[in-house]
């Protein structure tokens, strides 16, 4: 199986499992907002369908640069994905905020032909995929990479927002708050993520150098 091959798989196991989940909550859950500013979980989901929405099929070449650099870049984005820390969002990134008041039906269907335009029309070798506002254009491959790492640091927003909200699949030794704009992500209280875990297999070989260089850089 390719990197590519596995990613899209991971991803799809992703989407399947967060959809599952909202799926088997009822519909005052999904839509509540846990705080006042806070996001609720169909806002979360419309976010996450959004940044998927940046991935491009007919993308320009890229240059000798972006090509050599793309792969450091996803690295080192999604090392500080998996910090454990309140990541402001760039400006930049009010096209990827969600709407007032999505609907979860509506998103889980929006995000599920999204998905399928994915296996009808993959990016070419080459050619950049996706453009984030600090790290620049990704590769394919990398842009999947990104993408994936996008969709885990959100997971334990979902944890706390359920614990806010009262229900059992919250976070043990309690919830940290939960997610308010001009955040990306929040502290778990657990320390660093690793990003390359035991048994995954979506992210091995050299792409695991770049994380753990960039990660010890981080850390100094």
């Amino acid at each position: 199986m390719t990197r590519r091959a596995r990613l899209l798989a991971a991803l799809d196991a992703h989407r399947a499992a967060f959809s599952a989940r909202l799926d088997g909550l009822s519909g005052d859950v999904v839509h509540t907002r846990p705080a006042p500013g806070a996001w609720s979980l169909a806002q979360l989901a419309e976010h996450l369908l959004l940044i998927d929405g940046g991935l491009c099929a007919d993308g320009p070449p890229a240059g000798r640069l972006a090509q050599a650099t793309s792969g450091v870049r996803s690295a080192g984005i999604r090392a500080v994905l998996s910090l454990p820390a309140r990541i402001p969002a760039p400006p930049s990134a009010q096209a990827v905020m969600p709407s007032a008041a999505p609907r979860w039906p509506d998103v889980r269907q929006r995000w599920a032909a999204l998905r399928a335009g994915w296996r009808e029309r993959a990016p070419r070798a080459g050619t950049v995929a996706f453009r984030h506002p600090l790290a620049g254009p990704f590769l394919p491959d990398d842009a999947l990479a990104f993408l994936l790492a996008h969709h885990r640091h959100h997971d334990a927003q979902v944890r706390r927002t359920l614990a806010a909200l009262g229900r059992d699949e919250g976070e043990r030794g309690g919830c940290e708050g939960a997610w308010r704009p001009g955040d990306h992500g929040a502290s778990t209280g657990r320390g660093p993520r690793w990003l390359v875990e035991p048994g995954d297999p979506s992210e091995m070989g050299h792409e695991a150098t770049h994380v753990a260089r960039v990660r010890c850089i981080l850390s100094r």
